[in-house]
């Protein structure tokens, strides 16, 4: 199973690569299972100030390994339902552990981005895009309906009506298209996908962790609150921020006209 999803941490940055290539890198239960453990695992790791997700070779991900299927197909339909709706409700829990994370996720994206790869793409804070990018919801395709997270986030980002395009009749968005609906923050040539992202990403990590992390959780709050409450949580994170020693370093920083060095903080 390692060799099916790889998963490491380099110093600040938590690194997670589908790796099937051979098959688009079509994920699995098993995988998914063991990206939610990886991600369990780190969250509370102050140490780790990013996570990145990406796929092996030319694609991210194809979705579903649908060929998996198969073996269902000769169950009664009774039973089908009952497994399926159960396998879906068990990896569900990995989409809210993503969103949870108090770390920024950067989505570093190549060729296909189908079915449950949408909910890895738009759970993420930063998403990096090849122009050969293709993103597609293909359950219609199969007689199922979205999963992954993708019936939350795609509303929300495309807005419901284009949300339903990709739903029912299957259209598909290109790089420049996901880019202008703001699914993705930036369209490069492939070439240049893992070199911009890991500039992104060291930009995250050299800035004052605290700062991130709220600015990431207030933003992703006011979604569901009240104009009240997101005042309160406003003001509960600048409170904590200014209580750190990054705060004092970039006050200091910026009355004396340098660069400010953060994370002083330590871990």
């Amino acid at each position: 199973m390692s060799e099916q999803v790889l998963t490491s941490i380099d110093g600040a940055v938590a690194r997670i690569m589908f790796n099937r290539p051979e098959v688009r890198n079509a994920v699995n239960h098993e995988m998914l299972v063991t990206i939610r453990e990886f991600l369990k695992r780190i969250e509370g790791d102050a140490a780790v100030r990013c996570i990145v997700l990406a796929g092996a070779g030319e694609h991210f991900m194809s979705g579903a390994d649908v060929g998996g299927f198969k073996d269902a197909l000769g169950t009664p339909k009774e039973q089908r339902r009952r497994d399926f709706e159960a396998r879906i409700q068990s990896t569900g829990g990995l989409f809210v552990t993503l969103a949870r994370m108090p770390q920024p996720v950067v989505a570093s994206v190549r060729g296909a981005v189908a079915g449950a790869a949408i909910g890895f793409v738009a759970g993420a804070d930063f998403v990096v895009c090849g122009k050969s990018s293709i993103f597609v919801l293909a359950h219609v395709r199969i007689g199922a309906c979205p999963d992954g997270a993708s019936s939350y986030y795609l509303p929300r980002v495309l807005g419901v009506r284009k949300a339903k395009e990709l739903a029912i009749l299957g259209n598909k968005l290109s790089a420049e298209e996901a880019h202008q609906f703001g699914l993705v923050n930036y369209v490069v040539p492939d070439t240049q996908v893992e070199s911009t992202s890991d500039e992104l990403v060291k930009k995250i990590v050299d800035a004052p962790r605290r700062s991130v992390q709220w600015a990431k959780r207030i933003m992703n709050e006011s979604l569901d609150n009240s104009l009240e409450r997101q005042l309160q949580r406003e003001a509960q994170g600048f409170g904590e921020c200014a209580g750190s020693d990054d705060f004092a370093e970039g006050v200091s920083a910026f009355l004396e006209k340098r660069t400010a060095n953060f994370n002083r903080d330590g871990t």
